[in-house]
């Protein structure tokens, strides 16, 4: 019952559900719907055409002598580093000004001391991800937009601990609880992290390109949604799939730097903020733990069965994600259990932990399921696992030294 009510605003049967999603990729209805069904399909044909010039310049270069063979490989990062981040940077430009358009309309509600840190951050991050590897030998440079990257994020913290403390953020929250479970889980995901990817080289025009790619087609696949839950969180068309495919190819520790950016940029995308542990928990620390989708190839544990790999990576990520949201809705959002047990007749909503465990359940649990499902088919693929393989393989630092060669 208390399912089914919930859903009633979203879809009016699995029929409409189907439709509506469909609509995601072929829906010209205005400006803001056509400009997410276009940026859908050009993030899936830039992750084929990446794939697939990736494999080309690779055999060729493997014919060809040692030195042409890396500048072959250098030329083809190059393009296309820049056009991930062209798109990521139009992206993102695109979806702030269609958020500040629903803001004037009335259809949002906007949080300047919120929402322009987090811009600013994500911008920072986009150009140091460009002189990252348009300017290795800078180490100046490198170290000033790393100062610009860091000092974004701090501003971020104390924009959030400013807007909680002002009174602003009127929610009932339990802050002792959100603290302890955020610093809980970020230990967490850090350990396992360090101790499952010891022997991952550091990023390089590789991993940065793949690692912005990955980010932008997440980031579009996000906006397609079977549905939306009333206070966040949403059912998506297998949006976490690259994010999870990455750290399975370049490890846990570049695996979690990306998905806290990507985790930023879903806030972005969809605020809901009252208090900087609540932010933690329900996008920078849940996502960044989607980067441990990797763990078990990262440890070289059963090897030879890629499907089975992913599959309890995956289900290793979700369970991060899933604690992250759960203690954020015990402690920010447990007190709302009540007006839902009163509202369906569920006198066990009102206790914040077992609401909080059957919200997470209604689209943590389904959308980690879709996603699973969408990995092991890619993985039934030969080729695609020799090309996972690969990159698994150059990601290492002892590598043999053909491999080193041809990197």
């Amino acid at each position: 019952m208390f399912l089914n009510s919930l859903l009633a605003d979203e879809t009016s049967g699995l029929s409409a559900m189907l439709q509506e999603v469909t609509q995601y990729f072929v829906n010209f209805d205005g400006v803001q719907n056509a400009f997410r069904s276009v940026s859908l399909w050009v993030a899936v044909v830039l992750l084929i055409g990446f794939i697939v010039s990736k494999v080309v310049v690779s055999s060729q270069a493997k014919k060809a002598s040692e030195e042409r063979g890396k500048a072959m490989n250098k030329t083809c990062n190059t393009v296309w580093i820049v056009i991930a981040l062209l798109f990521a940077a139009v992206e993102i430009v695109a979806f702030i000004v269609f958020y500040l358009t629903d803001v004037k309309n009335g259809e949002d509600t906007l949080v300047p001391i919120l929402y322009y840190p987090m811009v600013a951050f994500i911008v920072c991050i986009i150009a140091t991800a460009a002189v990252v590897y348009f300017l290795p030998e800078k180490k100046a440079v490198k170290s000033v937009f790393y100062a610009l990257s860091g000092a974004a994020l701090i501003a971020v913290i104390v924009c959030m601990i400013v807007y909680s403390v002002s009174g602003n953020a009127d929610a009932p929250l339990s802050n002792v609880g959100l603290y302890v479970s955020a610093i809980a889980i970020v230990v967490a995901i850090a350990v396992m992290a360090f101790l499952t990817d010891r022997n991952s080289r550091p990023f390089d025009s590789r991993s940065i390109a793949f690692a912005a790619l990955c980010v932008a087609l997440g980031f579009a696949l996000s906006y397609v949604r079977f549905f939306k839950m009333p206070m966040g969180g949403s059912i998506t068309f297998a949006s976490l799939l690259p994010l999870m495919l990455y750290s399975y190819m370049f490890g846990c520790r570049k695996g979690v730097i990306a998905g806290l950016v990507y985790g930023v940029l879903q806030a972005v995308q969809d605020p809901w903020i009252i208090h900087p542990a609540q932010f933690a928990l329900d996008y920078a620390v849940a996502f960044a733990g989607i980067g441990l989708a990797g763990c078990f190839k990262s440890m070289n544990v059963l090897n030879g069965k890629p499907r089975l790999q992913f599959t309890l990576g995956a289900i290793v990520a979700g369970f991060f994600r899933f604690i992250s949201a759960y203690f954020s809705g015990v402690f920010a959002f447990g007190a709302y259990g009540a007006s839902y047990a009163e509202q369906f007749g569920i006198p066990a909503l009102a206790n914040e932990y077992f609401y909080s465990f059957v919200y997470q359940c209604m689209y943590v649990i389904p959308d980690l399921l879709i996603v699973i499902i969408a990995g092991v088919i890619l993985l039934s693929s030969k080729n695609m696992v020799h090309q996972l393989d690969r990159y698994a393989a150059l990601n290492r630092k002892k590598l043999p030294d053909a491999a080193q060669t041809k990197a």
